[in-house]
């Protein structure tokens, strides 16, 4: 009953859990690749401009205003809380939202997942969304920033450079492909068209193979132009516009700005010293502000994402470790702390849904009825292990890429997901070894594990016995499934049941054989065997 008792709260918690999530966003196309955004070893020096940032929104119209802070590595686990917060927003009818942005960069999918969150949003709802960036916006923090509205700079930030890269199983540092930038440079275009940044400058912050030029138009105003565009603009200017073409970036350049720089440039809508005076300048009550920065549990479970493979490990060697002995012990309760400890840890990652629980469940279901009610050899086991690993396998991935072989970064999620599960695997398999080895004349486990004590030697003392115990008739002392303990002249042993049977206390059994210290036992009488 206790067991049942704590599987239901382990499922009941997690689908709780999983019923305040809100839906993925769509993935973005391209390839099976997953950069990362990170500053470039080149950045370009910033060409000051009289085009205008776009126009900032009147001060003192928000009556919902709102924060989200971004700070640390743009990752999935980041993207998630960001997209909760955006449906919190969402349901609180916020018209004003400020993300405080404090990153260096982090993996282009979770990036991509952040723009489309936030150009969705602003679209959809008509909330005004406003970046602030807190020091430094490099990489993907700067692909994030654009997607607003409005950027405002606090003193000595930094935003741009960024360079589609990835890592080699050496450790360089490389350049990603025409197929790859081609997207992040669409996606560019896109936040230009949207949010009214310079589409040229802003592709030159990524576009590491292409220029970039200023001409001079007929007002005496400027025009940038990324190469891509060149052959069409200047097939369209006039001759004394031609003329005036100056490269302001070449190749193997991509563009940064220092907060003033940015500004000049028109990327940026102006500074500000911080918070409280950018509240301020927005016309913003401070009382009335919807704090959505991240919560405690968020910010554990980034924490403990790394953890996350041991989690599983831990919880399938403690569910081992319950069958193992007899009774209700601590084991089932340390493995469902820390089979919710993972869940839990991958919801807010956003990498766990119901779909990897039940997958995990109906595995260790049907690997249980194998066992314990319809003994079929294994292939039902066989069955039901690989359906709990494809569960674990999918709850290491992001749910929007799971099924979307085709979205970018499903490559190295897929990668990382097998790695995560190897593992989990290998760990558990280490801590079954050991099993095998240490618990059968362990008097620490047993006194823990069981309600009733069982008194024994070490395994050499038992091994060494062992031709005068194989053969002997003993009494099953607490059920085998297939472990428990036997009553062997006066003398309560450990214990397991041959092929896995399992054998009700009060039955004869037949010592067959000694593992480990451990007796290997067959029943007496076949009525005896469920």
């Amino acid at each position: 009953m206790l067991r049942c008792l704590l599987l239901a709260l382990f499922t009941l918690t997690i689908w709780a859990a999983d019923s305040t999530r809100t839906a993925p966003a769509m993935p973005a196309p391209a390839t099976a690749e997953e950069p990362t955004i990170t500053a470039a070893e080149t950045p370009a020096p910033a060409e000051a401009s009289d085009a205008p940032a776009p126009d900032a929104a009147p001060a003192g119209q928000w009556s919902k205003p709102a924060l989200i802070i971004i700070d640390g590595m743009i990752d999935d686990g980041r993207a998630a809380y960001f997209k909760r917060s955006l449906a919190t927003a969402r349901e609180a009818g916020v018209d004003l939202l400020v993300v405080q942005l404090s990153t260096d960069g982090g993996y282009l999918h979770s990036a991509l997942s952040f723009v489309d969150a936030a150009l969705t949003e602003a679209r959809e709802t008509n909330i005004h969304m406003v970046a602030l960036v807190d020091g430094r916006a490099w990489s993907a923090g700067a692909l994030i920033a654009y997607a607003h509205k409005e950027i405002y700079m606090m003193p000595a930030s930094h935003i741009g450079d960024i360079g589609i890269i990835t890592q080699t199983q050496e450790g360089k540092i490389e350049y990603l492909p025409e197929k790859i930038e081609t997207v992040v440079r669409a996606h560019m275009r896109t936040i230009a068209e949207a949010n009214g940044w310079d589409a040229a400058k802003l592709l030159k912050m990524t576009a590491r193979n292409q220029s970039l030029f200023r001409f001079t138009l007929a007002d005496g105003t400027h025009r940038f132009v990324i190469q891509d565009d060149l052959g069409l603009f200047e097939s369209e200017a006039n001759e004394a516009v031609r003329a005036s073409k100056v490269l302001i970036a070449g190749e193997d350049r991509l563009i940064s700005y220092t907060a003033q720089e940015a500004i000049d440039a028109g990327m940026a809508t102006g500074p500000i010293a911080d918070l409280p005076a950018l509240w301020e300048k927005l016309g913003v009550d401070v009382a009335q502000v919807l704090d959505l920065k991240p919560t405690a549990s968020e910010e554990l479970s980034w924490t403990l994402a790394a953890l996350a493979p041991l989690l599983a490990s831990l919880a399938v060697l403690f569910v081992i470790l319950e069958f193992k002995t007899p009774g209700v012990g601590i084991w089932l309760i340390l493995a469902v702390i820390c089979g919710m400890g993972f869940f839990v840890c991958q919801y807010y990652l956003d990498l766990a849904n119901a779909l990897e629980l039940i997958l995990v469940i109906i595995g260790v279901l049907i690997i249980i009825v194998d066992l314990f009610v319809l003994p079929t050899g294994g292939i039902l086991a066989i069955i039901g292990g690989s359906l709990a690993l494809f569960g674990l396998l999918l709850a290491f991935m992001p749910d929007d890429l799971q099924f979307s072989p085709n979205a970018v970064g499903f490559g190295d999620s897929l990668g990382r997901a097998f790695t995560d599960s190897l593992l989990a695997i290998a760990v558990a398999t280490g801590g079954i070894v050991w099993l095998i080895r240490v618990l059968p004349g362990s008097k620490a486990v047993a006194r823990i594990a069981v309600l009733d004590e069982i008194t024994s030697t070490s395994a050499g003392v038992r091994e060494q016995a062992a031709a005068a115990i194989i053969g002997r008739r003993a009494t099953v002392h607490s059920d085998l499934r297939p472990a428990g303990s036997i009553l062997l002249n006066g003398d309560v042993m450990s214990a397991t049941a041959e092929h896995g049977a399992y054998v009700t206390a009060g039955s004869a059994v037949t010592v067959v054989a000694m593992r480990f210290g451990e007796a290997i036992v067959r029943p007496v009488i076949a009525e005896a065997v469920t």
